[in-house]
């Protein structure tokens, strides 16, 4: 499986049944002349080209520590931990003058201050969104740990939203959207203690995505019984501030799904929809759960309806969670039927099976030790069914 930079993220998180390591052993950084050390916190490079990256910051402290960047688009992984951790730190693309970050760790008395700087924009690189090509390096957004390897090219268009929550830019969601199908392949997001939040009620405001090109874009006309105009991520996903929900209202996370038995509420897939949320959501601020949703467009179509918009005959869920220390992960696989049994059970599946199902490849982006293991098989008993 291809590895990108952000393999290191959140490296060698805990001692577990499930993930058997330990922050307190996590190596340090590799010896290279970009190294910055600073007493409890060192960090792996100082200098970001124009159209984005990552780098990584190895904290040392023997008690609480908070980390800080005071520029939104140099974002980390963590600001918060306890005892020894790493952090993973990226650069959105630079479309201006060259700039600096300011990275703060501190401990205690203790304090770690690191400059980042980023090089300036050259031109030709206007997009804030990354090389769709995943090797060797997957840059920006690409980089985060809930992105797929992305198909690429030219009519696969990957897209980040993001929003601003209390000042700092705080993603929303992502996608890639195939053309040629006029269909979001996947989408991609996560939930922590801020985007777990209520705080707004859903709002129906569907609109074009002006990412798309208009000749592959879809709008409601597209939308027609006996299907409807189904959320890839849910409304409900999306609740902790009024523009990130607006933005699951644009056509390209819309998918046409059976009305009945389906994408109304009472069927299974709403069920794994439920449970994902369910499962999702978190309120410690060093948890994540990390969230696919996708269909299967690529290989399995149920019919090509009005102006060319393919229908997939098969959607799939998968669930990625890092709480108290430790990962887990689960799968759902489902046809695109009527189906009201709400036995998510049978449609569970490992992230391993489903990565054979669809041929996209999952979580790429963690360490390699922690994919296998958690991408391997899932236990019934570790969620609350």
């Amino acid at each position: 499986m291809t590895k990108g930079l952000f393999k290191l993220f959140i490296l060698f998180i805990t001692c577990s049944t499930v993930i058997s390591c330990s922050e307190q052993n996590i190596p340090d950084l590799p010896n290279n002349p970009g190294n910055t050390n600073q007493g409890i916190a060192s960090i792996d490079q100082t200098q970001i080209n124009a159209d984005g990256g990552g780098f990584i910051i190895r904290v040392k402290a023997s008690g609480v520590w908070e980390a800080t960047s005071n520029q939104t688009w140099c974002t980390l992984s963590r600001t918060s931990g306890s005892g020894n951790g790493s952090i993973s730190g990226y650069m959105k693309a630079n479309t201006g003058a060259e700039r600096d970050a300011i990275i703060t760790i501190s401990s205690g008395k203790e304090e770690a201050t690191f400059t980042v700087r980023q090089l300036a924009s050259n031109g030709s690189n206007p997009d804030p969104d990354p090389d769709p090509d995943p090797d060797p390096n997957p840059s920006g957004y690409a980089g985060r740990i809930e992105i797929p390897v992305l198909k690429g090219g030219s009519l696969n268009i990957f897209h980040t939203w993001t929003t601003k929550v209390n000042g700092k830019e705080t993603v929303t969601y992502s996608y890639e959207y195939d053309c040629t199908k006029k269909h979001v392949r996947w989408v991609a997001f996560t939930f922590d203690n801020v985007t777990s939040q209520k705080n707004v009620d859903r709002k129906d405001n569907y609109q074009p995505d002006t990412n798309i090109p208009a000749q592959y874009r879809t709008d409601r006309s597209d939308y027609y019984e006996p299907y409807n105009r189904g959320h890839m991520v849910a409304s409900s996903d999306r609740l902790y501030s009024r523009d990130a929900n607006s933005q699951t209202f644009y056509y390209s996370n819309i998918s046409p799904q059976l009305i009945s038995g389906f994408n109304q509420g009472g069927s299974t897939w709403d069920a794994i929809e439920n449970k994902v949320q369910e499962w999702g959501k978190v309120s410690n601020p060093q948890d994540t759960t990390y969230i696919v949703k996708g269909t299967s467009i690529d290989y399995a179509i149920l019919e090509t309806g009005k102006n060319g918009v393919q229908i997939p005959k098969y959607y799939f869920s998968t669930i990625l969670s890092y709480k108290n220390g430790q990962y887990k992960a689960i799968g759902f696989y489902i046809e695109h039927t009527y189906d009201k049994s709400k036995n998510i059970k049978q449609c569970a599946k490992s992230i391993d099976e489903l990565e054979s199902i669809t041929g996209i490849d999952f979580y790429h982006n963690l360490p390699n030790n922690i994919e296998s293991e958690v991408e391997a098989s899932y236990k019934e008993s570790d969620w609350s069914w």
